[in-house]
């Protein structure tokens, strides 16, 4: 991605499309369910402060782990300010550009501009996107004990399809993970072999270059992350349970403000996020919008009631359009703080 196309996807002006559709599809379910009216907008104003207190300290402390988790792959070369501007633009991208597509190419020319080579900063979005994944399948292997079966057949005729989707989903992460996790550590060259090998037979030449490109990286990781220490991978692991953790306690925190929420509800309503992580790897819609708020209202509104579209407006609230009114505001300074100092440099 080059500074133009990533200009153009970092564009303050695409703030308006998400926005647009997650607030039209909202309006949708709020005027197809019935249940919008003053008395229940006032049920908002009386609040258990306790649980909103602990609902903004997750906010605040999932970006910490963001910042000190960009700080730790950096070696620290990357400045605690860099890092507070990577870690809040990455997030505007994902939340500007379809789920299909991520924030994770944003991110490499974000962290480009910040001082680290092309190939460093490919390494650096590889090991977090590992990262991510695992926790993603330490959280989803419950399902694979039966533990999500109630949250699958709460879909009703989709629970098939849902119950399918998730486990191909599942799938997909660990072959992904796995084959990353050789190259990386184990030996890159054999990889390489394999995959350039692979991609010569008739119906894989198709996807020969990005076979090529991807054991690239794999080669550019392995050589910056092969030899790192295990207190290196210590921190990054509890960087990781920080950020996703703290994001799915979010919720939670959010329900149990407004609901009696009992513990076995907690652990459902963490199983069902889960679910819904994967389900939005679908939509093309930016950052999923719309789409977040049909499976929130699908899997919470038995729990919630008639609160549940007016916390599923504060959920998107706090995880989506806050990223897009801080990426607004922060992108101009961004931009006038790397490209003015690189142009002075260059002059």
């Amino acid at each position: 991605m080059d500074a133009q196309e990533a200009l153009k996807t970092l564009n303050v002006k695409k703030v308006w499309l998400p926005i647009l559709c997650g607030l039209a599809i909202t309006g949708f379910l709020f005027y197809r369910s019935g249940k919008i009216s003053i008395e229940i907008v006032a049920l908002l104003s009386e609040p258990n402060w306790n649980y909103l207190c602990i609902a903004f300290l997750s906010i605040l402390l999932r970006e910490v782990g963001h910042i000190y988790r960009l700080r730790i792959l950096s070696n620290s070369s990357l400045g605690w300010t860099s890092c507070f501007y990577v870690a809040i633009l990455w997030e505007f991208g994902t939340a500007v550009t379809p789920s299909v597509v991520g924030g994770g190419l944003v991110a490499i020319f974000l962290l480009s501009k910040e001082g680290l080579s092309l190939g460093r900063s490919i390494a650096y979005i590889v090991v977090t996107g590992i990262m991510d994944n695992l926790f993603f399948l330490l959280a989803g292997s419950f399902g694979l004990g039966g533990a999500y079966e109630a949250i699958f057949t709460m879909a009703g005729p989709l629970s098939s399809s849902i119950k399918a989707f998730f486990f191909i989903i599942y799938t997909f992460f660990l072959l992904y993970n796995l084959v990353m996790i050789i190259g990386i550590f184990i030996n890159p060259k054999l990889l390489k072999y394999i995959l350039i090998h692979m991609t010569s037979i008739g119906f894989l030449k198709r996807w020969r270059r990005p076979a090529y490109q991807l054991s690239k990286d794999i080669m550019i990781t392995s050589h910056e992350f092969r030899g790192k220490c295990s207190l290196f991978w210590c921190k990054m692991f509890l960087c990781t349970l920080l950020i996703w953790m703290t994001r799915y306690i979010l919720m939670n925190c959010l329900m149990a403000a407004y609901c009696p929420i009992s513990l076995r509800q907690h652990l459902a309503i963490w199983g069902r996020q889960i679910v819904m992580w994967a389900l939005m790897l679908v939509p093309v819609s930016p950052g999923g919008s719309g789409i977040a708020e049909f499976w929130f209202q699908e899997f919470f509104e038995p729990m919630l009631g008639n609160y549940t579209l007016l916390i599923a407006l504060l959920w998107r609230i706090c995880t989506f359009y806050l990223y897009l009114i801080l990426g607004a505001m922060l992108l101009p300074k961004w931009i006038q703080r790397g490209f003015k100092s690189k142009a002075v440099q260059s002059s």
